[in-house]
């Protein structure tokens, strides 16, 4: 008797071959790139996805119902209801996009396995989609894009869960990031990735997809309002919680004239209320920390005690 394996068995071999070959790291670095499939790039339609990742059919022309392909530009497809999209949304000209056509019934049409994950960590997932349809194509039977991700252990149970609702036609071609934030269990270090279209085909229901990625997630900071640098070993130093995870952070102390007292480009070695290794007086100093990651900066205040 031959063994028989699961699809999902399946699906982990055929890309544990690639994305098992790179160690796994679990120290926790911010940002660190653990999946990511962004289609590839090239010039004309790209090739089909390996057998098992869509329950679409593959075409290397415009996709009819039910169809996708890899492109790098929408240009020639349904150009009076499609916007014209000539780049993905990094803006790369060559990078590649999975165009859908929708299947006539609501159906799982990405199913991928990320493998070499860490247990008991916590991962920011995400993906970019854009709706093709103008907004001038309108009618009670036109449907919009209305997407589920769906996060999973490889034995079926849901970890995560985001849904999109309709995603509504726009003047011009918009690209949408979405993404949440999930813990793997303590025993698990593979997943499997589901993204489902909630609505039918037909007319309508038409997108791209583009830059699925898995990082680990943004640390949380605690940023004390008081530290006092009087040499009895308790407080003497600035301790932010988790802000040397942000090793390409900026952080800028002033006091009350607006003069810089400190400037950290990671934070490795914490504050110790000096200014060129000189004490300064107690008081309220302000600061500003900018993460480097295009979140807005922090901006308040510490009181210094002596």
């Amino acid at each position: 008797m031959q063994p028989r394996f699961s699809p999902v068995f399946l699906l982990l071999m055929l890309f544990c071959a690639n994305a098992c070959a790179q160690s796994m790291d679990c120290t926790g670095k911010l940002g660190h790139w653990l999946f990511k499939e962004d289609f590839g790039s090239g010039t004309g339609h790209g090739p089909a996805l390996p057998a098992g990742v869509t329950n679409m059919a593959y075409t290397p022309y415009c996709p009819a119902d039910g169809f996708y392909t890899l492109v790098n530009a929408s240009e020639g497809c349904s150009e009076e209801s499609w916007h014209k999209v000539t780049h993905d949304h990094t803006g790369n000209s060559n990078g590649y996009m999975m165009m859908i056509n929708a299947s006539n019934e609501p159906s799982t049409f990405f199913t991928r396995m990320v493998p070499s994950l860490c247990p008991a960590t916590t991962y920011e997932f995400s993906a970019y989609i854009l709706n093709l349809l103008k907004n001038t194509v309108i009618g009670p039977t036109v449907q919009q894009p209305d997407i589920l991700f769906s996060i999973e252990t490889t034995t079926g149970e849901v970890l995560e869960t985001l849904r999109t609702g309709p995603i509504p036609a726009t003047s011009g071609p918009v690209w949408k990031k979405y993404n949440l934030v999930f813990k793997t269990p303590d025993d698990v270090i593979s997943l499997v990735l589901k993204i489902s279209n909630s609505a039918p085909g037909g007319p309508g229901n038409d997108l791209m997809l583009d830059d699925i990625e898995f990082i680990t997630s943004a640390p949380k900071l605690t940023i004390p309002t008081m530290f006092s640098p009087n040499g009895d070993g308790v407080n003497d130093v600035w301790d932010i919680v988790n802000l040397d995870a942000y090793t390409d952070c900026v952080l800028t102390v002033y006091d009350r004239g607006g003069s810089i007292v400190f400037k950290s480009v990671g934070y490795s070695t914490p504050w110790n209320g000096t200014r060129n290794g000189v004490l300064l007086d107690m008081g309220t100093y302000y600061y500003m920390i900018d993460l480097k990651t295009g979140a807005r900066r922090i901006s308040g205040w510490v009181f210094l005690m002596r």
